[in-house]
């Protein structure tokens, strides 16, 4: 299965966003007419080149203009957002799509992006843990609480359930060791680096392999 992603930029100076946006979108309609199975949009925030800072708002509009392929996010910064808030959105994206959509998810890495929210980087680890684990109870439809280190939160039922059974699938990025594990241990696949060699992302997907068996 092919996919595309499309990092929504346009370098050095973030000129002309509407337009690449637009063409993005385009893009996206272009490869479902071509036979690509999905299409996917990255997340940061504070980038001098105009990185899409909001790829849930440009997956709805793929959502609607598109009717096969699958969308979503590759990834998005998990730690920078309450996962109730995501659990929502995705829920909704997903009955917009038909089903088709994927939510890539990730730390994040660059120090502007959680400077801009206020979010300590030394915490990223336990709040995408812990958010991980609060959008699987959001998508069951049951009414839940939670009480973690980061988030707490109180008899809550997250509706509209998505319409994909169990739930949405949930892709983790991962390029080192600690985070393959965490993949494999918490994901339903993996996000592999796209600046690694052909040889390094073999050898993360068997560490990844390894570590989805134990």
């Amino acid at each position: 299965k092919l996919g595309l992603y499309s990092s929504v930029a346009n370098p050095p100076r973030g000129d002309e966003l509407d337009r690449c946006v637009q063409e993005a979108i385009a893009e996206a309609e272009l490869a479902e007419a071509c036979g690509f199975h999905g299409f996917f949009f990255g997340e940061h925030h504070q980038d001098r080149d105009g990185f899409l800072p909001s790829p849930l708002i440009v997956c709805s509009v793929v959502a609607a203009r598109t009717k096969r392929i699958q969308i979503g996010t590759s990834v998005l910064l998990l730690p920078l957002h309450h996962p109730l808030r995501v659990a929502e959105d995705v829920a909704t994206l997903d009955i917009i799509s038909g089903g088709r959509m994927a939510l890539g998810i990730g730390l994040g890495y660059q120090d502007a992006d959680f400077r801009a929210f206020g979010v300590e980087k030394k915490h990223r680890v336990g709040r995408f843990e812990e958010a991980i684990e609060i959008l699987q109870k959001s998508w069951s439809g049951e009414r839940f609480s939670y009480k973690g280190r980061h988030f707490n939160i109180d008899d809550v039922q997250v509706l509209p359930r998505p319409i994909q059974h169990p739930r949405p699938p949930l892709w983790l990025g991962a390029w080192v060791p600690a985070a393959i594990e965490r993949a494999g241990r918490l994901g339903d696949a993996i996000i592999l680096g796209p600046s690694m060699t052909l040889a390094e992302n073999v050898e993360a997907a068997t560490v990844y392999r390894k570590a989805v068996a134990a």
